[in-house]
């Protein structure tokens, strides 16, 4: 079981849906919502917080995108981030979007919203076989 998830969203309900179906899948025993970037980044640069061992993210965000938000992420220091899976999500793949993540190291895949049971295991089966 992982110690943490983290949900990136701006809409409220699909970090309430993305939630339900990663606590049905019983695969964390914390699961955080963040509505903006800054916010999921003030919790990860505080070092008394368990980093997260899987980040989903939207990357149309209003005020930071996921573009912005993995940015800033780099300069984290903390060890831990080595080890996190980042998922971003959409509704739309652009071809735009699928060039940048051919140059961004952190991003370790992009999936269609919303996310299912299914999905979230498909995730634990490629990035974690342990959990499986």
């Amino acid at each position: 079981m992982l110690q943490k998830i983290m949900l990136i969203d701006d809409n409220a309900a699909t970090n309430y849906i993305h939630k339900k179906f990663i606590g049905q899948a019983g695969c964390a025993s914390e699961i955080l919502a963040f509505q903006n970037g800054q916010d999921a980044l003030d919790h990860l640069d505080d070092t008394a917080n368990i980093f997260p061992e899987l980040i989903f993210i939207d990357i149309n965000m209003p005020t930071m995108d996921a573009w912005e938000f993995l940015k800033k992420y780099e300069e984290n220091k903390r060890e831990e981030k080595e080890r996190t899976i980042i998922i971003l999500l959409t509704t739309d793949l652009s071809p735009l979007d699928l060039e940048k993540i051919e140059t961004v190291d952190t991003i370790s895949d992009i999936m269609i919203k919303p996310l299912n049971i299914e999905r979230v295991h498909e995730v634990l089966n490629k990035f974690f076989k342990k959990l499986a």
